[in-house]
């Protein structure tokens, strides 16, 4: 797949990595030009271009039309819905993912048409929300078996 990465730090680095290990052909995109010097002198098989990913010109000179996936790390949530929707409006990326910090945008981003939004806070929230298959063992009622009499 053609997948491209938009900002992000840690996070980039580490999908990077996992999706190059899966022979993805990868573009990363970063404003931070220190960052794109380490990503690229460590992933010699990625282009990694430094910009911002938010800008329509950098997307067009990164040459994402028609890629598979776009994922947009960037630290604010609007920039990374900023970058997923002119990514599948204006370069028809066919899926789009982001990162949110605020839980409340999920459902938001989601119905602005990003494919897939994820927030550490959302997940937890619907993680702890879920029962435990101990709790729901212990609310299963076995009913009691019935003793043979004995005459």
């Amino acid at each position: 797949m053609k997948i491209a990465v938009a900002g992000g730090r840690d996070e980039a680095d580490f999908l990077t990595g996992l999706l190059l290990k899966n022979k993805h052909r990868l573009i990363v995109i970063n404003d931070d030009r220190g960052y794109c010097e380490h990503l690229a002198a460590k992933y010699d098989k990625v282009s990694v271009i430094n910009g911002d990913p938010g800008s329509e010109e950098i997307l067009s000179d990164a040459g994402i039309r028609g890629f598979d996936i776009i994922i947009a790390l960037s630290g604010k949530d609007a920039d990374n819905l900023e970058i997923c929707q002119m990514a599948k409006r204006l370069f028809s990326v066919k899926k789009t993912l982001c990162t949110v910090r605020n839980p409340r945008n999920v459902e938001i981003f989601k119905a602005l048409g990003v494919d897939q939004v994820i927030s550490a806070a959302y997940i937890l929230a619907q993680y702890i929300q879920q029962p435990s298959m101990a709790d729901i063992q212990q609310e299963v009622k076995v009913a009691p078996t019935s003793e043979k009499n004995e005459n």
